[in-house]
Parts: structure tokens; sequence; C-alpha cells
């Protein structure tokens, strides 16, 4: 079991990941890095990252290079991903796995038609972050989410602070694999 019930500062019951199952990456980035302190729309940034296992400046300037990312704007990912689809960056190729059944629209812009399906489900049924990390428990990934990207590496969450209760159930657009 990934999660457990957790009480917010206001007294209100949740459901949360686990702490050992939950990193917040923005605290993480603006800790360890004088750009990310004048960052904001950064979420693409910092899912690269960590699933790259790269400093926070390096993953800036590889965002901007590949994924034409403006400073302090966020990323139009599936407008520029074939740029990074097969590529290599400190050592660990990028793949794309695939998009929510009902995001079918996206093998245009992305050029492959590979669906992410959930195989707890009869019908095509694609994830949430919290059903991806319980069927993805190794691997490095990062997952693009409706407007926000977060990464999920080895089992664990890198996200914003409230993710840790309001991302278990944000349904996973479509995701990178790093290898």
């Amino acid at each position: 079991m990934i999660t457990e019930k957790a009480i917010l500062t206001n007294g209100k019951k949740v459901e949360a990941f686990k702490s050992q199952y939950f990193v917040n990456s923005e605290k993480l980035s603006v800790e360890l890095s004088e750009l990310a302190k004048k960052e904001r729309g950064d979420c693409v940034v910092r899912a690269f990252a960590a699933a790259l296992d790269l400093p926070y400046d390096q993953a800036h300037a590889w965002v901007k290079k590949n994924l034409k990312r403006q400073d302090k704007k966020g990323t139009f990912v599936s407008a520029y991903c074939k740029n990074i689809i097969g590529k290599t960056k400190n050592g660990k190729k990028i793949s794309y796995i695939g998009a929510h059944p009902s995001r079918n629209f996206l093998k245009f812009s992305i050029g492959s038609d590979k669906v992410l399906i959930n195989p707890k489900y009869k019908t095509k049924t694609g994830y949430t972050i919290k059903s991806f990390m319980e069927n993805n428990p190794v691997g490095r990934f990062v997952l693009i989410v409706q407007g926000h990207a977060v990464a999920v590496v080895d089992g664990v969450l890198y996200g914003n602070k409230d993710e840790r209760w309001k991302g278990l159930y944000r349904s996973v657009w479509f995701g990178f694999e790093m290898k």
C-alpha cells in the first residue's frame, strides 16, 4: 500500500502518498539551485531533472534547448516531444510509453499511437498517478497530466507539495521512460 490516511493542517482527513513514496520536487530544486528560486512553471524541468538524475540547472538548459521552453513559462511537451524521443541524456535513453486511451489525438503531435492501458480493467482504461506507480514500482518516468508534469523514479513521485494528496487520482495523459 503506497497511501495512508493523513490529516491536513486545516484538520481535513485525506488519502495521501506515504512519505517514502513522495518527494517535494519544488522544495528540493530551490534548495539546490539559485536558478530554480527565480523560476515558475518549471514542473517539466523538475520532472526531467529527477527522471534523468540531473542537477536542476542542467535539466533547465536541456529542456530549454530540446523542448523549446522559455524562462519563467511552462513547457508545451506534446508540441516538441519528438525532439527528445530516442535521444540519450545522462546515459539514459528516452522513450515514449504511450497516451491515455481518451487522448488518442496526441498521436498526431507525438507521432505514435501507443496507448497506456491499466491492465487492472477489462475495458481500455488509462492510469491515474497512483495506479501507474503501483503498476510500475521500478523505472524512471516522466508523466504528463493536465497542465502539469511529474516524475516517478523507482516508485517514488516527484511533484509539488500538494500532490502528495491531490495528485493521486490525476489522469496520466502521456508519458516517457528513461532507461
